[in-house]
């Protein structure tokens, strides 16, 4: 999958459809959180409120929700690795801002608006990359459910999903859902042979090595 998401970039260097805007937004969020200042209480509340529908959407209840600049925290009835790493993985300010634009637009065109859009969304992007990282290097409690390492591995992937999610929506003609999951799927079959055929090769290694002693004795 690795390599299926650097391809994916790959593709970019001409910056089709559009994409030097989504770019120049994704690059100048970074710029303004280095120059001004990280805007944590909409992080914290976004957060928050991503663990909150996630519970949701497993069957869940809020009991309490809090939120300050100092940070907050959310009381759900249920909870789950989904629920944990929610808020680490899903932009969530991302998919409303492409929620509205699209629903507004299917009743009024806003083509006008379209290159404004992508780069306010390559800012949105970039808000949840910045401070997704930010917050990870605070010693998170809710990487403790699935332990830091596998959290991280879905954090990470469940961001390239994401990317590839928005990029394909965005931008269609350079970037296809299919076409990366079947490279993908390829790639992801050929580690697991070579495991497999170095899991074989160390076990026949072995074998021999035990017929050889017991020819000796």
């Amino acid at each position: 999958m690795l390599q299926a998401f650097a391809g994916l970039f790959h593709q970019f260097q001409q910056v089709p459809e559009g994409s030097f805007y989504f770019f120049c937004g994704l690059a100048g969020y970074f710029v303004f959180q280095w120059v001004f200042f990280r805007p944590i209480r909409t992080y914290v509340f976004g957060h928050e409120l991503t663990h909150a529908m996630a519970a949701w959407m497993t069957g869940g209840e809020v009991r309490r929700f809090h939120v300050s600049k100092k940070g907050g925290s959310v009381t759900v009835t249920k909870t789950n690795v989904f629920v944990a790493l929610a808020p680490y993985i899903i932009p969530l300010y991302a998919l409303l801002l492409l929620g509205i634009f699209y629903g507004v637009n299917f009743f009024y065109d806003l083509h006008r608006w379209w290159i404004f859009f992508l780069m306010v969304l390559g800012a949105a992007v970039g808000f949840h990359i910045s401070l997704t990282v930010f917050a990870l290097r605070q010693n998170q409690p809710d990487l403790r459910m699935a332990g830091t390492f596998l959290s991280g591995v879905l954090i990470f992937l469940g961001n390239a999903l994401c990317v590839v999610f928005l990029l394909g929506i965005l931008f269609p003609r350079t970037v296809s859902w299919t076409h990366f999951f079947r490279q993908s799927s390829r790639q992801t079959a050929g580690v697991y042979k070579n495991i497999g055929l170095v899991i074989y090769r160390l076990a026949a290694s072995a074998e021999n090595k035990d017929s050889r002693h017991a020819g000796r004795s």
